[in-house]
Order: C-alpha cells, then structure tokens, then sequence
C-alpha cells in the first residue's frame, strides 16, 4: 500500500518519528510541525498523548538538551527561557530545568567576554556599551554582566575622547 493511501494516524505517527530521529522536539513544536503538515489537529494531539505516554516525547528531556546545547555554544539564561518558551515549553518545566543546571554562569559569560573581546578591558564607555549590549543580546542579565565586565567609572565619563576634562 503506498503511503498516501495509509490512515492518517499512521502517516502522522511515521511523520513524527521521522522528526523525532533528528532530534528532540517540544510536544507544541511537534504538535505545529505535524498540523503545518496537514495532520488533523485531534490526530496529532491523540498522537502526541501516545507518544509522551510511552516517553518518545518529552518536554523535560528536551529542555534538558536545548539548555545543554545552548550553555555549549555560550548562550546566558536569558536567551535559554526566551527559546523555551517559543518552543511552547511550560514555566514550570524551564524553572526545573534551569534549577537543575549546575552551570556557573557568571564564569560562562567571562568566558564568552574573553572570546570575543579578549582579556582586555573596554577603553571607552562606547565600547564597554558595545560589549555589554553583545553579552545581552547572548542572553546574560544586566547584574551580571555588571559583575563581571565591571560598571563603567563615571570619572572617565566627564573626559571626552581627546582626554580633556569637560566638566573642569
């Protein structure tokens, strides 16, 4: 029998496992990529009980592996709860999640200063902006990029950029 001809339980249930072999999906991720498909959205919410009942499909394993990924390539907690919840995770499982990480992100974010912008230290209050809006948009919040980078003197602030001090 060719496949188009297959109840569409079995067509969406071959889908998914065809999703699910390349990696974890979030059950409203897999639940939007099966209806975008053209799967009934009953099927797949049927589909997707099954699949969770016997653990195919889990929201906790893949929030582990998106956290575990996205820690890797240096990405803050900011940035992490931000995908998750894109990817229709709960608020209850990403707390687990991020509660169950034993990452120490105020070393990460150093890290990924260092990388980017070496060892040295920010010569202008424009380019210790620049740096601190890098590590933002990486996901790292205010506090610690404050802790880490250092908050800019304010001392400096008052010269202009030939040296001279504006407010004398």
């Amino acid at each position: 029998m060719r496949q188009l001809d297959a109840d569409p339980v079995i067509r969406a249930r071959d889908t998914a496992f065809r999703l699910l072999t390349r990696r974890e999906h979030s059950c409203a991720e897999l639940h939007n990529k099966l209806t975008a498909r053209g799967y009934d959205s009953d099927v797949v919410g049927d589909l997707l009980a099954s699949l969770a009942a016997e653990d195919l499909v889990s929201d906790h394993r893949y929030a582990q592996a998106l956290m575990s990924h996205r820690v890797s390539t240096g990405y803050g907690p900011q940035r992490i709860i931000m995908e998750l919840k894109d990817k229709g995770v709960s608020a209850e499982i990403i707390e687990q999640t991020l509660s169950s990480a034993e990452v120490a992100w105020d070393e990460l974010l150093r890290v990924q200063h260092n990388r980017k912008f070496g060892g040295s230290k920010a010569s202008s209050f424009k380019e210790w902006a620049r740096r601190a809006q890098y590590l933002d948009r990486r996901g790292f919040s205010t506090d610690a990029i404050r802790r880490v980078m250092g908050s800019w003197d304010h001392a400096t602030l008052a010269r202009d950029d030939s040296g001279v001090d504006i407010n004398a």
